[in-house]
């Protein structure tokens, strides 16, 4: 077994470098010994793993599956290994988690910080996730977790685990002193056509935004809104509404911990706006214990049922 992981790994320099000969300069290895290495591994298979080309070698689609999976036993090795050698070692374990713009914004703090006490040796590794690419980054073992929507594009994977922790809904949100709330009649509600007046805030990391803000938004207020701001950065949005009559279409947990003064939803539905997120990933990582207690900590902090 341990031979068919080496050839894995060298495929996965050939591929990487594109040519047999940057490959052997990067190892060290000799070209006819990774072309040795290529040839026993498409016998194995018995299938063709790259295909020849005037400037190099590019994966099959055999191959690119096969570079897939040797990603992910790469990297449970790297996880196995540093759980094996953690007495006579100091090389630290690291975990590789993946948030959407909203987790980033502070709700997975206090989660972390918890899994990192109860793992001191533990580096906890939050990246942005790469929208459309997180269920292949999970399965290539680029992430280890990704916090995000649980219906992953492309569909369900029996080689990825999905928990649903909590629900988010867009809604119109406002400062608590702008001046859109006292437009309210006496039932509650606003006059849609009194949204017009104000300026509004694409947020555009997640591109479903712009989206409810030009056709959702319009549909409930009778007319395009008045886009006067597109921001990619969350952040940058809250303050703008912060500081700002304008108003924003934004998932309610990326303002729970905002004040001073807060932000609040305006008195008006949108249509189909609930999304159930939670923590998704690789199903053979079950059995490490960080994702274990990760997995628990989330639930607790959400009040998910087991």
């Amino acid at each position: 077994m341990l031979d068919q992981i080496t050839h894995l790994f060298r495929l996965r320099t050939i591929l990487e470098e594109g040519s047999l000969r940057r490959a052997s300069e990067k190892l060290n290895v000799t070209q006819p010994a990774l072309s040795r290495s290529l040839a026993q591994l498409e016998s194995y298979f018995g299938q063709q793993l790259v295909e020849r080309h005037a400037r190099g070698v590019k994966a099959t689609a055999f191959g690119e599956r096969v570079l897939s999976i040797s990603n992910r036993i790469e990297r449970y090795w790297d996880i196995a290994e540093q759980e094996l050698r953690s007495e006579v070692t100091e090389k630290k374990t690291l975990i590789r988690i993946g948030g959407g713009p909203v987790w980033r914004s502070g709700i997975l703090s206090g989660v972390l910080s918890q899994l990192q006490q109860r793992f001191p040796d533990l580096v906890i590794e939050l990246t942005t996730l790469v929208y459309g690419k997180t269920a292949q980054n999970l399965r290539d073992g680029h992430l280890d977790v990704a916090f995000t929507g649980v219906a992953l594009e492309g569909g369900a994977s029996p080689s990825i685990e999905r928990i649903k922790l909590t629900e988010v809904t867009n809604r119109i949100f406002a400062r608590e002193d702008h001046p859109v709330f006292a437009e309210r009649g006496s039932d509650g509600t606003i006059d849609p056509v009194k949204y017009l007046a104000y300026p509004w805030i694409v947020y555009s990391e997640l591109p479903a935004y712009r989206a409810i803000t030009e056709h959702a938004v319009a549909e409930r207020i009778g007319a395009r809104p008045d886009i006067r701001f597109v921001c990619q950065n969350l952040l940058s949005v809250l303050t703008i509404l912060q500081q700002s009559d304008a108003l924003s279409v934004l998932p309610e947990l990326s303002v729970h911990a905002v004040s001073a003064p807060r932000l609040l939803p305006v008195p008006l539905q949108l249509e189909a706006n609930t999304v159930d997120v939670g923590i998704i990933f690789r199903r053979e990582l079950w059995d490490w214990e960080p994702v274990q207690v990760l997995v628990d900590l989330c639930k607790e902090r959400f009040g998910a049922a087991g």
